[in-house]
């Protein structure tokens, strides 16, 4: 009925690093940087494995040809940013972003980040979500399912959730009111019923 699906630690890290533990943004940065061991970061960079590398090159067309329809310039680092996204297993917000390209070597501008992620969410490419924080982070919306986000006020984890139920439901009410659903991303905010996990979690955290 429900399938719940957890994150990487990296992720959870990476939006606990501004939730409601207390700690600056800045040390909550360096603690997600320093917590990510090796397994997790080598399984972002295997996304593009022969499968993933043909779906991106599928998004990188169609963001191409909406472009052109535009009248507008697709250039490298616009791509650079569409595959930043879609490469990745977490969410990322604009800065992170702009971090990852620009330790990459690539030069670009947080201008042109941002103007970036507004023309593929204006594509239906990517999807704006709030996790709690007062800054969007952004994720693929190409080629996903429709699902929602559970996130943990107190350690800052997030597990994505799908339900057939739920998605009928949305497209039910879509269709009572006029409208044909689309895509759509649910976040629901709540705190981990593991109590102690979720205090370790935390705690690992303000101590990195």
């Amino acid at each position: 009925m429900y399938d719940f699906q957890p994150f990487f630690r990296t992720d959870r890290l990476n939006h606990a690093r501004r939730g409601s533990t207390g700690i600056s943004g800045k040390k909550r940065y360096i603690a997600a940087l320093k917590t990510a061991d090796s397994s997790n970061l080598k399984r972002d960079s295997a996304t593009v494995s022969k499968k993933g590398g043909d779906s991106i090159a599928k998004v990188e067309n169609l963001f191409k040809s909406f472009m052109k329809e535009e009248g507008l310039r697709c250039t490298q680092e616009r791509l650079f940013v569409l595959r930043e996204i879609y490469s990745s297993s977490t969410h990322l917000d604009a800065d992170e972003i702009f971090i990852r390209l620009r330790e990459k070597g690539v030069r670009i501008s947080r201008a042109t980040v941002y103007h970036t992620l507004d023309l593929l969410f204006r594509f239906n490419l990517v999807t704006k979500i709030d996790l709690g924080h007062k800054h969007t982070h952004y994720e693929k919306a190409w080629g996903v399912d429709n699902h929602l986000h559970i996130i943990c006020l107190k350690c800052g984890q997030v597990s994505e959730a799908t339900s057939h139920e739920l998605a009928g439901m949305m497209q039910t009410l879509c269709t009572e009111r006029g409208y044909s659903l689309g895509n759509f991303s649910l976040q629901l905010f709540g705190e981990c019923l593991d109590s102690e996990a979720c205090r370790q979690r935390a705690q690992k955290i303000q101590e990195a």
